[in-house]
């Protein structure tokens, strides 16, 4: 019998697995699905199609967030999921809303060099909801540590993603301030007050207990 049950966690937009730390669910580990590379011809769908590959369970859990959120829901689209949870993301291109301040700030940064993805702006430290000194310095090493090019890659897939399908029992946690993905915008099974983009660190207990009731 194994000890633990794995969830497979995708990050956002080029980051990793530390915004996953805070989470605990007993009997439960939380994996980090390492990025691949991008391929030239890739869009969301069929990059989403080679991560789920690096995955070493069948019918595994998985657990998106933000931009891994969209990629998690590709994944449940075409393959077979034991469960689909997604953080702080959205399921649609119309709960993305290109027109909100932030992904505007994103298509800009699209004209300026692939390197200043890796500058954490005080803009998107704001945006993604960091309040404390060390919420501030872990997103700045986060955001410090990515690969510029293949960050701007990322966000070019998320400007174009065109996906208008929920597939069946995908389960959508989300923040009430959150400023990235405006909650305007969104249809979560889930409603966190008062969480940000970055709930999954700093409002971990909560966002724990919301996924572990659907396992």
């Amino acid at each position: 019998m194994p000890l633990h049950t794995n969830i497979y966690c995708i990050s956002g937009l080029g980051a990793d697995h530390r915004l996953f730390s805070q989470l605990q669910i007993p009997g439960y580990r939380f994996v980090a699905v390492p990025w691949v590379p991008w391929h030239e011809e890739d869009h969301m769908a069929s990059y989403a199609k080679r991560m789920f590959q690096t995955i070493p369970e069948e019918n595994p859990i998985v657990l998106g967030l933000s931009f891994g959120g969209m990629l998690t829901t590709e994944i449940a689209k075409a393959f077979t999921v034991r469960k689909a949870i997604i953080v702080s993301s959205a399921k649609t291109r119309n709960e993305v809303g290109y027109k909100n301040s932030f992904i505007n700030w994103l298509n800009r940064s699209q004209l300026v060099p692939a390197n200043l993805f890796n500058y954490p702006f005080r803009f998107e430290l704001f945006s993604l909801g960091a309040e404390t000194k060390e919420e501030r310095s872990l997103l700045r090493k986060v955001i410090s540590d990515g690969d510029p090019a293949f960050v701007k890659s990322c966000v070019n897939a998320l400007l174009t993603w065109k996906n208008d399908t929920v597939p069946a029992g995908l389960i959508h946690i989300h923040g009430t301030k959150d400023r990235v993905l405006y909650p305007g915008n969104v249809h979560p099974d889930h409603w966190v007050q008062g969480g940000s983009h970055i709930m999954i660190y700093n409002r971990a207990t909560e966002v724990s207990g919301l996924i572990a009731a659907h396992l």
